[in-house]
C-alpha cells in the first residue's frame, strides 16, 4: 500500500512538473512556430507516458482495492463462523455444567443416603443387627438378610465411585470444551485484529481512487490542451506559409495597381458568379465601406446571397487558400505567365493549395468573412504581382 501511494506521489510530481511548461507561446514567425510545435510534441509525449502510468496505477489501484473487499468479506464471513462454533461451544458448556450439576446431585443424594444408613447402624450398634439375623424364619432367610445388608453396602460404595468417575469424565470433557472455546477466541481476536487493519486501507481506497482519477482526468486535460495548441500551432504555421506565398505572389513592395488599359490575348477568364452579374463596387478609386476612408480598390464586388458557389474562372493551381483578417477567406490561384485571380470574403473554401482546378469548378461558396459589409465576391486579377482591371480578363 505505501509502495502504491509512493508510486501516486512519483508519478503526479513528474506530471506537475512537465504540465507547468506547456504555457502557450505566442509565434511572430514560421521558425519561431515550429519550435514551440517542437516543444509541444515533447511535452505532450512526456506528458502521454505519465498518462500511461497513472492509467497502470489506476489498474494495480482498482486490482487491491478488489483484493481488499474481498479480504473483508472473507474475514467478516470467518468471524461469523467463528462465533457461531464459539456459541455452540458456549451451548455444549452449559449443557456440560447442567451435567455436573446433575451429577453433584446425584453424588450428594447418594452420598446422604449412604450416611444414613451408616448413621443408622452406628446409633443402633450391632444389636440390631442381631436381632434382625435372630428374627429371621430360618437360616436361608437369615442368611438372606445378612447378603442383603453386606449387599446395600458394596451398592453404596460402587455407586458412590460411579458417579464420582462420571463427573471426572464430564469435568474432563468440560475442560477439553474450554480450551477450545479458548482457541476459537484467540481466532476471532486475531482475525478482528486483522479486520481493523483492512478496515483502514478500505476507508483510504475511496481517497487513493479519487487521487488518481483526479490526476489521469487532470493529465488527460493538459494533453488535450497541448494537443489543441499544436494543432493551432500548425495551423498558424500553415496560414504563415500561405501568406508567405501570397506576398510572394502579390509582392506588395512599391506600386501594385495598374490603371491601365490591358492588352489580354489569352483565353476569356469565365465569370465567378454565375448568374449574379451586378457590380457594387469597381476598379480602383472609392469609398471604403468599413473606414469610410478614400482607397484604391483592387478588384471588384459582386454581391450575391450567402452560399452561392464561387467557380475558378480559368484553369490554374491553387496558390493559397486561407482565412486572412482582412480578406477573409480567400483564395489564389496561379494561371501561369504571372497571372493570379483571386476571391476574397467568402464563407468557406472548397480547395486547398496545390489543387489543380479546372475552369467552372467550385473553389468556395459566397459569404462575408475578413472586412466586409455584406455577402459579395471581391475578384481581383493581378499580373507579375501588380492588380489589374479584372474587366479585360472577362470574357
Amino acid at each position: 500500500m505505501k509502495k502504491k501511494i509512493v508510486g501516486i506521489l512519483c508519478v503526479t510530481l513528474t506530471a506537475s512538473m512537465i504540465l507547468s511548461h506547456t504555457q502557450p507561446l505566442k509565434a511572430t514567425n514560421i521558425q519561431e512556430e515550429q519550435k514551440k510545435q517542437e516543444d509541444l510534441k515533447k511535452n505532450i509525449e512526456s506528458a502521454t507516458q505519465i498518462l500511461s502510468e497513472l492509467e497502470k496505477l489506476k489498474t494495480d489501484t482498482e486490482n487491491y482495492i478488489v483484493a481488499l473487499d474481498a479480504r473483508m468479506t472473507e474475514l467478516t464471513t470467518y468471524i461469523i463462523e467463528l462465533n457461531s462454533k464459539i456459541s455452540d461451544k458456549e451451548k455444549e458448556i452449559a449443557t456440560i455444567n447442567e451435567e455436573l450439576d446433575a451429577q453433584q446431585k446425584s453424588i450428594d443424594e447418594q452420598y446422604a443416603a449412604m450416611k444414613l444408613r451408616i448413621q443408622y447402624l452406628y446409633e443402633n450398634g450391632n444389636q440390631e443387627y442381631v436381632n434382625m439375623l435372630l428374627d429371621s424364619g430360618g437360616i436361608e432367610e437369615m442368611l438372606n438378610k445378612a447378603e442383603y445388608l453386606t449387599s446395600i453396602s458394596k451398592y453404596d460404595r460402587e455407586m458412590l465411585d460411579k458417579l464420582r468417575d462420571t463427573k471426572h469424565k464430564i469435568d474432563a470433557n468440560k475442560k477439553k470444551l474450554v480450551s477450545e472455546e479458548q482457541e476459537l477466541q484467540t481466532l476471532k481476536t486475531d482475525a478482528e485484529n486483522e479486520q481493523k487493519e483492512v478496515q483502514i486501507l478500505v476507508e483510504s481506497k475511496a481517497q487513493l481512487l479519487n487521487e488518481t482519477d483526479a490526476k489521469i482526468n487532470e493529465t488527460t486535460s493538459q494533453v488535450a490542451s497541448m494537443e489543441g495548441q499544436l494543432a493551432a500551432s500548425e495551423a498558424l504555421e500553415a496560414e504563415l506559409v500561405l501568406q508567405e506565398q501570397a506576398l510572394a505572389y502579390m509582392n506588395l513592395s512599391g506600386s501594385n495597381y495598374f490603371d491601365g488599359p490591358i492588352t489580354y490575348t489569352g483565353e476569356k477568364f469565365k465569370w465567378p458568379l454565375s448568374g449574379h452579374y451586378t457590380i457594387s463596387s469597381g476598379f480602383m478609386h472609392r469609398i471604403n465601406p468599413v473606414t469610410g476612408q478614400p482607397e484604391n480598390h483592387s478588384g471588384i464586388d459582386i454581391p450575391a446571397p450567402a452560399g452561392t458557389p464561387v467557380t475558378a474562372a480559368a484553369p490554374g493551381t491553387v496558390a493559397w487558400a486561407y482565412l486572412s483578417g482582412s480578406a477573409g477567406n480567400w483564395v489564389g490561384i496561379d494561371h501561369g505567365n504571372g497571372i493570379v485571380s483571386v476571391y476574397m470574403h467568402m464563407s468557406a473554401f472548397n480547395c486547398k493549395p496545390g489543387d489543380v482546378v479546372k475552369t467552372g469548378d467550385i473553389i468556395g461558396f459566397v459569404g462575408s468573412t475578413g472586412q466586409s459589409t455584406g455577402n459579395h465576391l471581391h475578384f481581383s486579377v493581378r499580373v507579375n504581382g501588380a492588380y489589374v482591371n479584372p474587366i479585360y480578363y472577362l470574357g
